[in-house]
């Protein structure tokens, strides 16, 4: 309670450093010419005997008294260097009042902790708190102000907005008693939540006083209201009331300050107040009993006089019964009260007119308190300090008074790598994978905070780099932070990403979800996945193998955007717009061009890029020029993986060997019209179309030249001429390891087929598409062909692989995505999706699921092929832990096939099979009970050898019901 009546009775005006629209041009100014660094200081505030400052990361620092939590750093344990003030970044203006803080963050919200004794926290809540929490009611605000006990803030469209103490009129709401909930001791009047400074509009900035107030509008005026006992308002007289044992005069609205309009900055202390003029000059008015008013004299001033002897002034401060001002020049000048060594000079004698603060210059901006001490930032952005520190509110580590400045202590935050974020990967409809590269900091990471929706989700050790979330809803945004804490409890900078669930769309048996980003994956191999997030902004390398990552490319806030990436043999090929193309490997780019020839790679392979004209080692950067060639896209051209490149040449083609030799291959003379066209290769044989004329008619002759020079036709297709000038040819034909795949027109059945043809050169016909309503333009289309023989295709909106080995359809699924094949395995890729294919396994077609009577439903409906002798599909269903439940499942057969269907309860080293039942439709089903820690199996496999469809489905009803009864 002494304390308390210390601060109630002798604390004086919580000035932040002014920041007025027209003077911080002039401040900012002087910034940009300091050095930048991370934990450079751009703002100082100071309270009764606390002080803040405002980093350029956007964080804030405190130090000093922290009885009420006024520091923010979770503890009211006082504190004589700076420590961070939790939870806040993004900050762009602080102040600070008797026992509390405030700050203003870039979105144009406030944020208060501290003492809320008279609700100038902005809430009606606890008395103290000591972390900062939002001022719920208040938006687009872009300047604010704290006094003894209330605070001040401008919106963007010009209006004031006041809250806390009202004593005297100081919200300026044309009352001066409010009781609405404020807490603490004796529930003093005032107002929990912000009212509106009446008759004001086009105010720019704003000062708050001990218990006035003043505003500064946009044509230079200056208004004031609140307390008006020592002439402060600038305007004689006001209103008298009787206050215990005192006469007071006060204004509970603005009223304008006589003789002032082209005022660019204003400032309150405890009883006076200031305005910087555009010449430079300043005026003071209101008490000037130690010489505040910097006129040479003790005389209170009811209006505004010039301080003597001071001109080029770009800030001003007032304190409790001191000024400060900034001249052009960056020396700082004082006035006033020097009772604490306040004025800098060295002494503690008291001055009426300016004098300079000693051994200081190069300033860029200042601040003073409701006590008695001041501050300073230099233009290298450091903090100097200097007057009373019984509390540590000078913040260099001592309680000693300071007559002259010293530097306040620096502490580092631990620091994210740079261009460094959160990242969000393997996302499901439930859970999330965060990823991070660790922090760094001189005394270590002692803790990650993660946060999810703002609340604290888990607190990990300082080793750690990943972390999994989980119970996450379907279909759901959330936003998901990581902060870092060293050994001290300094804070990092805080990290977000916003990630958005997947719907819960049950997998395909046949699927396995591998990864899901939150972005976009563009190229993988079975080590790596290259994926950019969602903005085309910044690019990632994800490791499968420790499911790490990192960043390869951030545009940092800039324009640019990334058009292409793909993974070369040991790095990655990724072109920005506007800058070029980059080789990027082991955390860095390695190498890049930047001219019109190679403002992106068509295609990567291995260690080399085919550009517009030319084929680079992206390593060593030797190039080879490919003679009249001129790509402006895949069409025309393939690359292997050691370099060589086949491409059109002329009306023929030319072979590109990466030693730099070339062979041309031109058609024979009796051709017509003489041209070859889409070359692929496989790095011995070269599959391209021949322009030709067969019966009378053009066509498309599709020719394969093996290594030893013999030619051979593959089909003699119908004319399409989108083929030759916009389709790539890898949707007709494609090679790989001596296999080709590729469309044949069958004039006898008049429909479009895929066809396999071996390295022996054995042929076999894996698709017929339904008969077209045109020759050409049928949509069927060839995606990919793996070195065994399997080949993805499609017709329409369904995608079918099939193997020319065994002979028979391994999978389908309907709807977007890409079939890929990688060393031996077949994936589907889909935007942000990355899954593995099992075609033994049974896939989804379709699923439902509820709840009632205390028991669990799932119903789904499974499809699949028994396309060759001795295949089997296959199915499972494991009941939940502490569950058990009942499976039915029933099969139909394509007419004329004959297939079984078995299913058993696994587990325990136990095997309990169901015989199965058939009706007389052919229809086969069973039922089994399943015991918690067991698994249902059900396969379905052909009769005989004879019993196989190679294009029906067999299609698998599945009925579960399960509970912990």
């Amino acid at each position: 309670m002494k304390r308390r009546f210390l601060l109630f009775v002798c604390a004086f005006l919580s000035l932040t450093l002014l920041v007025p629209f027209q003077a911080a041009a002039a401040e900012a100014g002087s910034a940009v010419a300091a050095e930048s660094l991370n934990s450079g200081v751009t703002m100082v505030a100071g309270g009764t005997d606390h002080t803040l400052d405002l980093k350029q990361d956007g964080t804030v620092w405190a130090w000093g008294n922290n009885e009420y939590g006024q520091l923010g750093d979770g503890t009211t344990i006082d504190r004589y260097t700076p420590v961070q003030v939790q939870g806040l970044d993004s900050v762009v203006a602080i102040s600070a009042g008797s026992g509390f803080s405030m700050a203003l963050k870039s979105d144009g919200t406030v944020w208060a902790w501290g003492g809320n004794w008279n609700g100038q926290r902005g809430d009606s809540s606890v008395p103290y708190r000591n972390i900062p929490v939002q001022v719920t009611t208040l938006s687009s605000v872009v300047a604010i102000a704290s006094g003894h006990y209330h605070n001040l803030a401008v919106k963007s469209d010009g209006t004031v907005w006041a809250w806390g103490w009202n004593i005297h009129g100081v919200l300026g709401d044309g009352r001066w008693n409010i009781h609405d909930a404020a807490v603490g001791e004796g529930s003093m009047n005032g107002s929990s939540s912000p009212v509106q400074v009446q008759g004001l509009g086009s105010v720019v900035d704003v000062a708050a006083g001990h218990l006035h107030s003043l505003a500064l509008k946009s044509d230079g005026t200056v208004w004031a209201w609140g307390n008006n006992d020592s002439g402060q308002h600038g305007v004689p007289g006001g209103l008298t009331f009787n206050d215990g044992p005192y006469t007071t005069t006060y204004r509970h609205t603005p009223v304008q300050v006589q003789g002032l309009d082209s005022v660019s900055a204003i400032a309150a202390g405890y009883s006076h107040s200031l305005a910087l003029n555009g010449n430079g000059t300043v005026s003071a008015w209101g008490s000037n009993s130690s010489g505040q008013l910097g006129d040479a004299s003790t005389t209170t001033r009811y209006t505004p006089v010039q301080v003597t002897n001071l001109g080029s002034v770009t800030a001003i401060a007032a304190g409790s019964s001191h000024t400060l001002a900034v001249k052009s020049d960056g020396t700082v000048w004082a006035w006033g009260d020097n009772f604490s060594g306040e004025l800098g000079d060295g002494s503690t004698t008291g001055s009426s007119s300016p004098v300079q603060v000693s051994e200081l210059d190069s300033v860029s901006a200042i601040a003073t308190s409701d006590g008695s001490h001041s501050l300073a930032v230099k233009s290298d952005r450091t903090v100097w300090a200097w007057g009373n520190n019984y509390l540590g509110q000078l913040g260099d580590g001592t309680t000693t008074n300071r007559y002259t400045p010293v530097q306040v202590a620096n502490p580092e935050a631990p620091q994210w790598p740079e261009y460094d974020v959160l990242t969000v990967t393997d996302v499901t409809y439930n859970s999330v994978r965060l990823n991070w590269q660790h922090a760094t900091d001189e005394t270590g990471i002692d803790k990650y905070l993660v946060y999810q929706d703002n609340k604290l989700l888990i607190t990990l050790n300082g080793d750690v780099n990943s972390y999994e979330v989980n119970g996450l809803s379907s279909n759901s945004s959330y936003l998901i932070s990581l902060i870092a804490v060293d050994a001290d409890g300094n804070q990092s900078v805080k990290q977000e990403e916003t990630v958005t669930t997947a719907a819960n769309i049950p997998i395909p048996e046949a699927e396995t979800l591998l990864y899901r980003f939150n972005g976009t994956i563009l190229d993988f191999d079975q080590s790596r996945i290259i994926w950019k997030e969602t903005g085309d902004k910044v690019l990632w390398l994800y490791n499968r193998t420790d499911k790490s990552q990192t960043k390869v490319y951030d545009a940092n806030g800039s324009n640019l955007t990334i058009r292409t990436a793909k993974l070369s043999a040991d790095g990655v090929v990724y072109s920005i717009s506007g800058i070029g193309t980059h080789y990027w490997q082991d955390g860095a780019v390695q190498n890049s061009w930047d001219t019109l020839d190679t403002a992106r790679p068509y295609e990567v392979k291995g260690n080399f890029a085919v550009f517009g004209h030319i084929v680079v080692n992206v390593k060593t950067r030797e190039s080879r020029y490919l003679l009249n060639s001129s790509f402006k896209n895949r069409n025309s051209f393939d690359l292997s993986a050691d370099g060589t490149v086949v491409y059109e040449f002329n009306n023929g083609i030319r072979r590109h060997l990466p030693d730099d030799t070339f062979t041309t291959f031109n058609p024979p003379s009796l051709e017509y019209p003489n041209t070859y066209n889409g070359p692929l290769t496989d790095g011995k044989n070269i599959l391209y179309n021949a322009y030709t004329e067969y019966e009378g008619y053009s066509k498309w002759s599709l020719q394969v030249r093996s290594a030893d020079g013999q030619v051979t036709t593959l089909a003699l297709n119908p004319i399409d001429n989108a083929d030759y000038y916009s389709t790539d040819p890898r949707t007709s034909y494609q090679i790989n390891n001596g296999w080709i795949a590729y469309k044949e027109y069958n004039k006898e059945i008049e429909r479009w087929t895929v066809r396999v043809r071996s390295p022996e050169g054995e042929t076999k016909q894996a698709y017929t598409a339904p008969k077209w309503w045109q020759l050409t333009g049928v949509p069927l289309s060839i995606k990919q062909l793996g070195s065994d023989g399997t080949v993805a295709y499609s017709f329409k909106d369904t995608t079918y692989l099939y193997s020319a080995q065994e002979g028979k359809l391994l999978y389908s699924f309907n709807g977007p995505g890409e079939l890929q094949y990688r060393d031996g395995v077949w994936y589907r890729i889909d935007g942000s999706s990355l899954y593995q294919v099992d075609p033994n396994k049974l896939q989804l077609s379709d699923s439902k699921t509820y709840q009632a009577d205390g028991s669990n439903y799932e119903y789904s409906l499974y499809y699949g092929y028994i396309s060759s002798s001795g295949q089997e599909l296959s199915g499972s269903w494991s009941p939940p832990e502490g569950f058990h439940g009942v499976v039915k499942v029933s099969m139909i057969s394509p007419e004329g096939e004959d297939y079984d269907l078995s299913l058993e309860a696994v587990g325990e080293g136990n095997r309990l099979p169901e015989d199965p039942t058939e009706l007389p439709d052919g229809t086969e089903y069973s039922a089994a009970e399943v015991p918690g820690g067991y698994t249902a199996e059900w396969r379905v496999k052909g009769h005989t050898d004879q019993d196989y469809s190679p294009d029906k489905k067999v299609f698998v009803y599945v009925s579960i019901k399960y509970d912990n009864h």
